[in-house]
């Protein structure tokens, strides 16, 4: 088990990875609420400190309610390292529910387009 001073996560609890970090379902420790929890990998460490940074910056900047929020940069209890406490998604990525969704996205797309060519 992974923690940070207010969250939780396992290892196996994996919700998506990337090639700069991978994303488990965690917890909150005192209201047991879930949360997806992005943990950067040491590939992540190579790029340029200011790149790293800025994705902190930009997601706490945005506030879209199609946007995934983030709730908290906080340290990962044994490494140190900075860890992203985001907005869980039951749903999975997005690329997962685009993926399919595939039948309905493109007949609304079709659909879309004929509304539009005939108006």
């Amino acid at each position: 088990m992974q923690s940070t001073a207010n969250y939780l996560w396992l290892i196996s609890d994996l919700l998506g990875q990337g090639a700069t970090a991978n994303v488990y379902r965690g917890r909150h420790k005192k209201t047991g609420d879930l949360y997806a929890v992005k943990v950067f990998n040491n590939l992540s460490f190579l790029r340029p400190l200011d790149v790293q940074m800025r994705e902190f910056e930009v997601l706490k900047k945005l506030n879209h309610k199609n946007i995934v929020k983030l709730f908290a940069v906080e340290e990962e209890s044994n490494t140190r390292h900075k860890v992203l406490v985001m907005e869980y998604c039951p749903c999975g990525s997005l690329y997962t529910v685009l993926e399919e969704n595939q039948y309905f996205l493109n007949s609304c797309f079709i659909s879309s387009f004929v509304y539009l060519h005939l108006n």
